[in-house]
């Protein structure tokens, strides 16, 4: 299935490069370079990925961003000097967070990615503020039942990523990662890795707004 995408970008010039580099992934792009007329196309035309360019879209306009992330899933290209800053962009909905100087294989790999889980991805630099954001509102009939390494995998569970891809990420094998999971899966009562996902999401364990994880319209 062809993703739609709309690309939010002030510089026609970038846009229509960003344009023509997803084309060639199989996905059909339209290009909005005013905030008004994103937000507006958006609403209109329920695209399955927004990308939100710097300046058009930023942290420091976290409203407008807001306003953007409510109508889809969003990803946000931000200056490498501001990739700190995601959590400020992820907090109120954006599902994720590149800096724009990645790679197309990177930018064509999370978008594919966000648009088939509930993944939230953020730079590295922005771990650790999102997971003591996501600990902070876990209910407290769950806060604790995680360890902080279960919760590292469950967050990587959202990304998608399979149990070679995490014990890479996490530097252990993937035996130890298959146990992790299986600790998870018990102690959230859940049957498979999606319903675990689901049910984090759903219970705030890894809620970063209300709504945060429903399917984009």
């Amino acid at each position: 299935m062809t993703t739609r995408v709309l690309v939010c970008c002030d510089r026609v010039i970038l846009g229509e490069g960003i344009r023509a580099l997803l084309e060639r992934h199989d996905m059909k792009v339209q290009v909005e370079t005013t905030q008004r007329g994103s937000l507006a196309t958006a609403a209109e035309t329920g695209p399955d990925i927004l990308v939100g360019v710097a300046p058009l879209f930023t942290m420091d306009s976290i409203d407008k961003l807001t306003e953007l992330a409510r109508l889809g899933k969003t990803l946000l290209l931000t200056k490498p000097e501001n990739t700190h800053r995601a959590f400020e962009a992820l907090r109120v909905g954006v599902r994720a967070v590149l800096s724009a100087e990645t790679s197309v294989e990177e930018l064509v790999h999370v978008i594919r990615t966000i648009t088939e889980v509930n993944a939230i991805i953020a730079p590295e630099e922005a771990q650790e503020a999102l997971t003591r954001y996501w600990r902070s509102k876990a209910p407290k009939n769950l806060r604790p039942e995680l360890t902080p390494r279960e919760t590292e995998v469950l967050l990587l569970l959202t990304q998608g990523k399979t149990n070679t891809e995490m014990a890479a990420t996490l530097s252990v094998s993937p035996t130890t990662v298959r146990s992790h999971v299986h600790r998870i899966l018990r102690k959230l009562g859940a049957a498979t890795r999606a319903q675990a996902v689901a049910i984090a999401y759903e219970s705030g364990l890894l809620g970063i707004c209300p709504g945060y994880g429903t399917p984009a319209r």
